[in-house]
């Protein structure tokens, strides 16, 4: 079989598992996962690679109705996402029915009609068996497409054969990306998600939403030790407060647990220092969200 190579766009609304697909197919963690949505605020690429295909997946921000610059900036990104790709891979809650924000997708998916569309039914699991033929019907009407599969990501089912449909619609073509590389963003981006990874499962209500990170200062030193220095921005003193925790023992743990991965990606030992700053709307700022790289 001639090699295959090609760019996959992943859309859908938050919290439906297009990153844990997309970790999963790859084989590292590209972007970060937590059950909160709005989790992923950048598209980030993905990349697998095998001896017979490569396919660069684009995983794209949930698109949401949103209410302030940076959820509008996270949703025209997801947008913009679908210029130059090869195939639409939909990733919906099938254990749900669909609604008003999956036929808004579906409207962005049909005004481009001329690239394919695979649409993935993922949360299996979740599906009373009773609602499968239902909700089938109604997600591939709505996206024009009699192509799909049930996934549970989470644990890895029917992803195979979620992969040999999305195969199915690329071109034969070289590999563009080198074979060992599996995302196109830099070690800081992805020391700084991994922080605020931790943040989204250690916190409640407002705190996850009104959080960015930006990793001020990384050296590598001679004895192999990589000495990165973040901060955490957030939009009121109480939440800073939140994030200290008691005697700085919640901020203590963000740290330890977000240097373990970064030792697993980086394959070095990592000393993380973390500090935490207010700055009152920074989410409605747009040079913030630029310095952040949320917003162009």
């Amino acid at each position: 079989m001639a090699h295959k190579f090609g760019h996959v766009a992943v859309v859908g609304q938050p919290n439906v598992g297009k990153s844990t697909l997309i970790n999963r197919i790859v084989g590292h963690k590209v972007s970060i996962v937590s059950s909160k949505p709005q989790t992923t605020r950048k598209r980030v690429m993905g990349i697998a690679t095998t001896d017979d295909y490569q396919i660069a997946f684009i995983d794209t921000p949930g698109i949401h109705e949103p209410h302030n610059r940076l959820q509008r900036s996270m949703v025209e990104q997801a947008r913009g996402s679908l210029d130059g790709i090869d195939l639409i891979l939909v990733v919906v809650d099938g254990a749900k029915r669909a609604d008003e924000i999956d036929e808004s997708i579906a409207k962005l998916v049909r005004t481009n009609i001329s690239i394919p569309v695979v649409l993935c039914l993922n949360k299996m699991d979740h599906l009373k068996a009773e609602h499968v033929v239902r909700n089938v019907e109604e997600y591939c009407g709505m996206f024009g497409t009699d192509e799909y599969m049930m996934t549970t990501a989470t644990k890895g089912e029917n992803v195979d054969k979620l992969l040999e449909l999305v195969l199915k619609h690329l071109p034969e073509r070289a590999p563009f990306y080198p074979a060992d590389e599996y995302t196109d963003q830099s070690s800081r981006f992805i020391a700084a998600e991994y922080v605020r990874e931790k943040i989204l499962h250690k916190t409640r209500q407002e705190v996850p939403h009104a959080t960015a990170v930006v990793v001020e200062s990384w050296e590598d030193r001679e004895d192999g030790l990589a000495m990165v220095s973040a901060t955490i921005i957030v939009d009121k003193d109480s939440q800073r407060a939140i994030l200290l925790g008691k005697h700085g023992s919640l901020i203590k743990m963000i740290g330890t647990e977000a240097r373990v991965d970064l030792e697993e990606m980086l394959g070095q030992k990592v000393f993380l220092e973390l500090h935490v700053r207010v700055q009152t709307g920074w989410r409605q700022n747009p040079r913030m969200l630029h310095e952040l790289d949320y917003e162009g």
